[in-house]
């Protein structure tokens, strides 16, 4: 709820700084075409992977990630490898990307999930 809510702020002091005939149609549109899409949880040894992703017409916009985070190596170790997964799904725009070195069961799982987040988003 702290994320909308936050959006709504931001949101209204750019409608403050915008012509108002522009923000009328621009904000909708955005709003409304962005689609969330999950994938399923992926489990490997240290635990699940879980890819969202926020689609917007055939381009993916955002991805988020849920992973394990219980033991302090998967926690350094994922938090350094999802983000750059996350780069990787952007500029890729599909599931074929590499794998992060030292991440190998992450990257692996998060590319499963990945997958068929994209297949289920019909992209």
């Amino acid at each position: 709820m702290t994320i909308h809510r936050l959006n709504a702020l931001i949101s209204a002091s750019a409608l403050v700084a915008t012509p108002v005939s522009a923000a009328l149609t621009a904000v909708p549109a955005t709003a409304a075409s962005t689609k969330r899409v999950s994938g399923p949880t992926v489990n490997m040894r240290w635990g699940g992977v879980r890819v969202v992703l926020y689609i917007s017409g055939r381009r993916v916009t955002d991805v988020h990630a849920a992973y394990p985070t219980e033991r302090s190596r998967s926690q350094r170790i994922n938090s350094n490898a999802i983000p750059i997964l996350r780069t990787e799904v952007l500029r890729a725009q599909s599931s074929r990307i590499n794998a992060v070195s030292g991440a190998t069961d992450t990257s692996g799982a998060y590319k499963r999930s990945l997958a068929t987040a994209l297949r289920t988003a019909g992209i």
